[in-house]
């Protein structure tokens, strides 16, 4: 199981490609086969799962409603799906397509997401950073207070 974290800045050349930070590489599963699946995410950024967490996430993608937005979340999620397999030099080939949807031309934010990686056009980050109207610390309040009621074992229903 992959534990992506940090933030990285990189270069992509005119191929498409992208060089694979190092400690991203370090967490990448074997079972994954140095292969990405990088498709469409939110916030108008890219997502890439390795190969193996890809494979989870489809069995969870299956348990989807098949009522209309079920069905579009599939066809855009897995109908933009592409693999990606690093290359001997650690860069993955994104297809133009998909960097032509979300902005990238030559630089990415890479992001790590615990089990997935965000892909960042750098100034639509920036600028998705800047319209946050809630406070960092009402946001970690919220969160860490989520997460110590799990550690209590209490029902979400419950709170």
């Amino acid at each position: 199981m992959s534990k992506f974290s940090g933030t990285f800045k990189f270069a992509v050349d005119k191929k498409g490609r992208l060089s694979v930070p190092t400690p991203i590489r370090e967490e990448v599963a074997s079972s994954a086969d140095s292969t990405f699946v990088v498709h469409p995410g939110a916030d108008n950024c890219l997502e890439a799962y390795p190969k193996d967490e890809w494979t989870r996430r489809v069995q969870l993608l299956r348990t989807l409603p098949a009522g209309r937005s079920g069905r579009y979340y599939r066809r855009v999620i897995i109908g933009g799906a592409r693999p990606c397999k690093m290359d001997s030099h650690h860069r993955i080939l994104i297809p133009p397509e998909l960097l032509a949807q979300v902005g990238i031309t030559d630089t990415v934010v890479i992001i790590g997401q615990l089990d997935h990686l965000e892909l960042w056009q750098p100034e639509r980050y920036q600028a998705y950073l800047a319209a946050q109207h809630i406070p960092l610390e009402d946001i970690l309040e919220e969160i860490e207070d989520t997460l110590y009621k799990r550690r209590l074992g209490r029902n979400e229903s419950d709170w």
